[in-house]
Parts: structure tokens; sequence; C-alpha cells
């Protein structure tokens, strides 16, 4: 199978999350030609399931949605879907299942493997119905990777222990009393109030957390008034709360909560603060992490593996799968000169480093079996 027209054509079709029907229908497509029996799950999720005997499965797992981005890379296969693009790879992590599926049929491995294609990983976190919905069953090992455009083209990054934050959010809705620009003492100003409880949030991560742990408050949203001479009655704050460690996790928004609320009060006004928890932190497993880190020193260099020392503070709903199964999540890294930014109008990259991604996840498979 030719894979780089399948990442092509993959990338002409961006979905945004739980709407991925045409990827889906692709996929299957493909699955058929392979004769390779599969499953919807969670409407626009895919488990396709190679069966050779009554042992556990090796899970592999593939992320499927784009992103809401119009597509200004110019390159022949572009995005038919406007305002969309596969902006973040998950067209190639799509390709790359397919292509170890290939692999398998072909070499008609005698082993159980799992090839999870899942939906919303961009926003929704759509690992976690498809988990809901039993797709690690009799599962006992599973393996993720992502390409990385700050990471150089060749080298693979691992990392023990955690690797991703969790990434919360929080909505903010300050109430004040209206009035006329030229006559604040008559009114109530959730303007001031705001900025106050921008200004104050980081006093949390500065004062209320250990200077050992990790933590970030970003307010990225605000939203109020209607005039440069009106002091409205509501201004709403929007941002994100990212941690790596579930016990900072658990009382940080408990602290932000009663910050707000008395700071709001103090000022004469009310405040309503909501928290809307995202993924789990991505916490590798050392055993799975350390089998990987075997297998990829049997066919890289030394200066082409890289062990991550400090995680990062994005999100991943990967975590889903690793806190219920051992896992292991990579990088692969695509940056020729300069770092390539996901998320972008321009992201593209060389389909050469399909190889790397795809020679990583199968030697971390086979170096996983035979130690089971």
């Amino acid at each position: 199978m030719d894979l780089i027209r399948v990442r092509h054509s993959l990338h002409e079709i961006p979905e945004i999350g739980f709407k991925e029907f045409k990827t889906q229908s692709y996929i299957m497509s493909l699955l058929d030609r392979l004769h390779v029996p599969y499953e919807k799950v969670s409407d626009t999720g895919i488990l396709a399931r190679w069966k050779k005997s009554d042992g556990p499965f090796t899970l592999f797992r593939a992320d499927m949605d784009a992103l809401p981005v119009f597509e200004e890379t110019g390159v022949e296969f572009k995005s038919k879907h406007e305002g969309f693009m596969h902006a973040c790879g998950h067209d190639v992590h799509m390709t790359i299942l397919i292509g170890l599926i290939e692999r398998v049929v072909v070499a008609n491995l005698k082993r159980n493997l799992l090839f999870l294609f899942q939906p919303a990983e961009e926003a929704d976190g759509g690992a976690y119905p498809m988990i809901k919905a039993g797709a690690l069953q009799g599962v006992d090992g599973a393996f993720g990777a992502h390409l990385w455009g700050s990471l150089q083209e060749g080298v693979v990054a691992i990392k023990y222990g955690a690797m991703m934050a969790s990434p919360d959010n929080f909505k903010i809705t300050v109430k004040g009393l209206g009035g006329h620009g030229s006559a604040p003492q008559l009114a109530i100003d959730p303007i001031l109030i705001a900025s106050q409880i921008v200004v104050s949030l980081q006093t949390i991560v500065s004062r209320k957390v250990s200077p050992l742990e990790s933590c970030v408050i970003t307010v990225g949203k605000i939203h109020g008034g209607t005039a440069p001479n009106i002091i409205p009655e509501e201004v709403i704050l929007e941002g994100t709360l990212r941690t790596l460690n579930n016990d900072v996790r658990s009382v940080v928004p408990n602290q932000m909560k009663e910050l707000v609320e008395t700071l709001a009060k103090s000022y004469g006004g009310s405040a309503k603060f909501e928290y809307l928890p995202g993924y789990p932190v991505l916490v590798n497993d050392d055993r799975m992490t350390e089998v990987t880190h075997n297998a990829l020193k049997g066919f890289l260099k030394e200066e082409q593996i890289k062990i991550i020392e400090k995680p990062d503070m994005g999100g991943e709903d990967f975590a889903y799968i690793a806190q219920t199964v051992p896992s292991n999540f990579m990088y692969v890294g695509i940056m020729k000169d300069k770092p390539i930014s996901h998320h972008h109008p321009d992201f593209h990259f060389d389909d050469e480093n399909l190889k790397l991604l795809s020679e990583s996840l199968v030697r971390s498979a086979i170096a996983f079996l035979e130690k089971n």
C-alpha cells in the first residue's frame, strides 16, 4: 500500500472532533482491503482487531481529528474542506497505523493486536468514551506516538514518568452594576474586578503551590463591555489550568474559586467560578518506556535518542489510556532548520518522517511482545 498516498488522502479530508465521518469511512475502506475485522466505537472511532490466540492484546492508538484552521501550506494535497486542516500530524498517525496493520497481515503475526483510531483528541477527549465502551478490555500494554515540531528530524524522544500536563479549563463570570463611564461611583465595575482577578490568580502559582511543583494558570479570553463610555454589568474570563501532579490538580481549583469569589465580593460585586476538567496527566509506565528505549537502541544511533528530562505543559488524551493500562508515548521529530509550529496554517513537513515513526512503533511492539 502506498502510505504516502494514504497520508495525502487523509490530509485532504480534515474533520473536527466527533465529525470524522469521511475519515472513518476512508479508514474502514482500507481495513476492508486488508481483510482486518473492525468495529465502530463512539460514532466516529474505529477499533480494528487482530486476534490469533486467547491471550491479551497489545494496543496501538492514532488520533483522527483535525483543526478549524485555514490551510496555507500550498501543497498539492492541501485540504479540500475549507476552514479545516490537519495541522497537528494526526493524518500521519492514522497512516502509520494502517502501515502497521499491513505489516501484521503480510507477516501473519501470531500475536493479538488492537488498533484504535480515536476521534476528538484536540478538544473533547475521544479516548475516554472509547475506553468506557470497552476498548481496553484484555489489553496488557499500549503504545502511542506524536510527530513533534520542536524536535530535530531523525530524533525520537522518550520520557520516563510524567510527560504531559492535565489541560483543565475554567470560566469565571464576574457580575457588577452597570453605569455610565463618567460616574463610576454609581456603578460596580466588573472590568476592574476582572482585572484584579487576572493578576491575583498568579499569586496561587507563586504562593500556594510549592516551587518544586509545576502549575500554570493562564487567562486566555476576556469578554465584556459594549462601548468605551459604559460600565458593563458582566465580564467573562476563560482560561486554562495546567498541572503535573494530581494532588496539586485537586487543590488549586478550590483555591481559585475562593480567591475569585472573595475578591469580587470585596469590590461589591460577585463572581461564579466554573472548573472544567480536561485530560489527566500523561504518565508513561517506566517498564514500557524501558522497552521502547531498548528497542530504539537497536536501530538508532545514540544521538538520535533523546531522554526528556522535563515534562511538557501541553495536554494529550492518550493519558486516559496510560492511566488504565501500562503505556508508552513518544515524540518523533520533524524539525529541519527551525521549529515547526503545530496548529499553524503552514504546518507541513517531509513525508519521509513516516518511516521513522513507523519503525519506532514496530520495534517497540516487537520488543514488548518478545518480553511478554
